[in-house]
């Protein structure tokens, strides 16, 4: 059983569509001919199976669950990764709560007329943008 659509809705919203790390969009805007690119992936905390980086000891249930999954962009989620002496579950624990932080309160300044969480207008570098 891998990660459930509920749950990945969950992850994406909790990071408001944003690398946990770097706080880039995990997708690139589509354009006049194609759809959205997806770069955003659903990362373990603990590894999902053994041999995997972090693997400990955790429920098989609990594996897949939005509580052990951040979200990242692929560059992060590959450093991560190859990085588990660095990149501890306790290191992204700290690191997905503060990125959640991050979004309620980007997202509560924006209600109340603060800076905006994503720009308003796209760059003409993207192409087919304005």
């Amino acid at each position: 059983m891998g990660v459930s659509e509920k749950t990945r809705k969950i992850v994406w919203a909790e990071a408001g569509g944003r690398c946990a790390i770097c706080r880039g969009e995990a997708i690139t805007p589509g354009t006049d001919c194609d759809d959205p690119s997806v770069f955003g992936e659903e990362a373990h905390l603990v590894a999902r199976s053994k041999g995997g980086p972090r693997f400990g000891n955790l429920d098989v249930g609990s594996r897949h669950n939005h509580m052990n999954l951040l979200l990242l962009c692929s560059r992060h989620h590959k450093q991560i990764d190859d990085q588990p002496h660095h990149f501890t579950v306790e290191r992204l624990r700290e690191i997905k709560e503060r990125h959640a932080a991050w979004v309620r309160h980007s997202l509560d300044e924006r209600a109340a007329g603060g800076p905006k969480l994503v720009p308003t207008q796209l760059s003409h570098s993207l192409g087919c943008w304005n």
